[in-house]
């Protein structure tokens, strides 16, 4: 059977509270919490509520970036919650998405990640790090964090086997998309004198359910907007993009909206373009799980035939409760 985690944007503190308690208790394994300062409430305190909340859930970024937070203050404020929830917290690092694209700045580059991995893991092991040439310290603590990289492309797919505990694949779930992630990851994984085995792989995967596809499809039009707009960042080389849609991903890249960056509440820019477009339909193909109860379940057996055994469900659509009670009772009790 598969593992399943679940994500949630912090926009309402008390209402996220609810989700991570509903989360728990339907069963999910892992709680991503975004970190984008400019559009929701703060990472770590939304994080401390949902240490809270939960007794068993792991949670943690799901991601943060190398460039907003310094390595020390991420490190310092990981340990910190690894006090609260021991052995519950993880830390998942990004290029960095609305939160540093709101400030004006662009994602980083996979030097930077790798640099800011290195110094995070030499603070929790030795308690100090050489960072952007200088010597950065952490006194108080040497915990044992798992370190996850969320990797959109095969590069960053290499660095996450190499120098992380786990990676969050965002390249999609299609066959041949899904098979060279594993083995980029392998591959990276290698270089370390580990093997696949050794990597806590999970999948980033849209879900909704729907009395049909088209339904389901129509409430998560803004989720579909985001990993295609992170198809044409850096680079579109190796990522299985069809040319027939290779213009529409630049153009969605183009025009994308990051003040409503994962919005689900209204229709926004970004969700006009993944019809405007003609996206949608590749989109699901690559990145969701949608339909009624019944399709979803062999959509899941289907990619779980694939590699894809952790599932990390992103569900960015107002009725997050009810969605959890029936992907609970009707997907993950029947599977």
């Amino acid at each position: 059977m598969p593992r399943f985690g679940i994500s949630f944007t912090p926009n309402n503190l008390e209402e996220f509270k609810q989700c991570c308690a509903a989360a728990e208790g339907a069963g999910f394994e892992q709680i991503g919490v975004v970190d984008s300062q400019s559009v929701y409430r703060e990472l770590y305190v939304a994080c401390t509520l949902a240490a809270g909340v939960t007794r068993k859930a792991k949670f943690g970024p799901r991601v943060t970036n190398a460039l907003t937070r310094h390595p020390a203050v991420t490190a310092s404020a990981i340990a910190s919650l690894d006090e609260i929830a021991p052995g519950r917290v993880f830390l998942g690092l990004g290029s960095g998405d609305s939160a540093v694209y709101n400030l004006g700045l662009k994602a980083a580059p996979i030097k930077a990640m790798r640099e800011y991995i290195q110094a995070i893991k030499s603070l929790y092991k030795n308690g100090e790090a050489t960072y952007q040439e200088k010597n950065i310290r952490l006194t108080w603590t040497r915990p044992k964090i798992p370190i996850y990289i969320s990797a959109h492309g095969p590069k960053t797919l290499r660095c996450a086997g190499e120098i992380a505990d786990g990676a969050i694949v965002g390249t999609g779930v299609q066959e041949e998309v899904a098979a060279d992630a594993l083995t980029d990851i392998a591959a990276g994984a290698e270089i370390a004198g580990k093997t696949l085995k050794d990597m806590d792989v999970w999948w980033l995967v849209i879900c909704n359910f729907g009395k049909s596809k088209e339904e389901a499809t129509a409430g998560i039009r803004m989720s579909l907007a985001a990993p295609a707009n992170q198809l044409a960042r850096f680079t579109m080389e190796n990522k299985h993009i069809p040319p027939k849609y290779a213009d529409a991903i630049r153009k969605l890249n183009a025009s994308y909206d990051f003040r409503v960056h994962l919005k689900g509440e209204t229709e926004t820019t970004n969700t006009r373009l993944v019809q405007e477009l003609g996206l949608e339909e590749y989109l699901v193909d690559r990145y969701a799980v949608v339909g009624t109860p019944e399709e979803c379940r062999e959509r899941i057996k289907t990619l779980v035939g694939r590699g894809v055994e952790n599932i990390w469900l992103s569900t960015y659509f107002p009725d997050k409760l009810q969605f959890m009670k029936q992907w609970s009772d009707k997907v993950m009790d029947r599977l």
